[in-house]
């Protein structure tokens, strides 16, 4: 597995971010996994963007209409899941067993 940047989701777009970035890594082996910086976005910016962009479409909906989002935010998360164990594993979490015990 190589090291990643993380990248900040603002403004409706992926962005790197600048400056000092902080190192995740392996829980178990100390070896960088990942990347990341919020250093460089426009906090303001961002704000603004929320409030503007995201928050009327967002208090128009109605409640049935959220969770349907919520719904295929969910099932889009399940198809790649398989994606995400592996990072998962390597920050120290663990995949719970059907009894909803962690095997110990």
């Amino acid at each position: 597995f190589r090291s990643m940047q993380l990248k900040n989701y603002a403004c409706g777009q992926w962005v790197a971010g600048t400056g000092k970035h902080t190192e995740l890594v392996d829980a178990s082996t100390g070896e960088p996994i990942a990347t990341t910086s919020s250093g460089g976005l426009d906090f303001k910016a961002m704000l603004q963007y929320a409030r503007e962009t995201g928050g009327p479409p967002l208090r128009k909906m109605t409640f049935p209409e959220r969770g349907r989002m919520l719904k295929a935010l969910a099932l889009h998360l399940m198809e790649r899941k398989e994606e995400f164990y592996g990072i998962s594993y390597l920050t120290g979490a663990i995949k719970q067993g059907p009894d909803h015990t962690f095997g110990t």
